[in-house]
């Protein structure tokens, strides 16, 4: 493993692995891994939050990011981290949460990731950070001397990002997206699986003084009416054959190479982070 002196940040990844290609294919090609303190996989837990809340413990630097393991980071990732930890070290010491892709107070969307699920750019540059209610779970980044631990009753693999900004915000931290380019090169999917909506009913019934909760997929409303006009809706699309999910590919790096020899993705800010 490379030193953190390359970087300037001692930083460490965790992620749960249940699939080594991708995992290989992934976030081991990428090349700012290279100067983490350390890269822990976490095979054989039942839940992300399980998975996490064992690599806190087990990592030795304070800054940790948590990923999926179909994520691809490219070069340059890790210093556009560094500098919106430097800018936030001075400006707001007690953040919470970070993240790729998120949901602002007004509900919309803010931050800046390729999604193979959609084959979409979401986002895009922007300079400074953007402040958010909710985060997408593709890529989460705490200290751990924060105190912030991931909820072992939310079961399996899906809400925590949601839970963990809330978690963050009860206790008077800020979550903020900011803008470091990472690809998720996942699968499209269908429909969201039963134990996307068993989380949902536990998210609306933990936070059910904050409803709603806007999240990236979906909003958590006392009721649940997103859901079922979420599933009606995708049904619908199914049966008329408009629904065409994305797929994965062999080499993200090659992907991100064509996005920018495509000029789909900009060039960065060059400006100092600000909010």
């Amino acid at each position: 493993m490379g030193s953190t002196l390359e970087s300037g940040l001692n930083w460490s990844l965790i992620a749960a692995v249940n699939n080594d290609a991708i995992w290989q294919s992934c976030v081991l090609r990428s090349p700012d891994i290279a100067t983490a303190r350390a890269v822990i996989a976490q095979r054989g837990f039942a839940s992300a939050a399980t998975a996490y809340n064992a690599g806190i413990t087990a990592a030795d630097s304070d800054l940790l990011v948590l990923a999926h393991q179909d994520v691809y980071f490219p070069a340059g990732w890790v210093a556009a981290l560094r500098a919106t930890v430097a800018w936030l070290d001075a400006h707001d010491p007690n953040w919470g949460v970070l993240g790729l892709w998120g949901i602002t107070p007004s509900g919309a969307g803010a931050g800046f990731v390729y999604c193979g699920a959609t084959r979409q750019i979401l986002g895009g540059p922007f300079a400074g950070v953007a402040e958010v209610t909710t985060l997408d779970e593709v890529v989460l980044i705490l200290r751990k001397s924060s105190g912030l631990r991931f909820d072992e009753q939310l079961d399996h693999f899906h809400m925590y990002g949601a839970d963990i900004c809330l978690q963050a915000q009860e206790r008077g931290m800020k979550c903020y997206s900011i803008p470091a380019l990472a690809v998720h090169n996942t699968n499209g999917y269908n429909l969201l699986p039963a134990e996307f909506w068993k989380a949902y009913g536990y998210m609306r019934r933990k936070w059910a003084a904050q409803l709603p909760v806007v999240t990236s997929c979906t909003t958590i409303t006392k009721w649940g009416w997103p859901m079922l006009r979420w599933n009606l809706a995708r049904m619908k699309n199914l049966i008329l054959r408009r629904h065409h999910p994305g797929q994965r590919v062999s080499d993200p790096a090659i992907l991100h190479q064509e996005l920018l020899a495509s000029g789909r993705l900009p060039a960065a800010p060059t400006s100092e982070p600000a909010r």
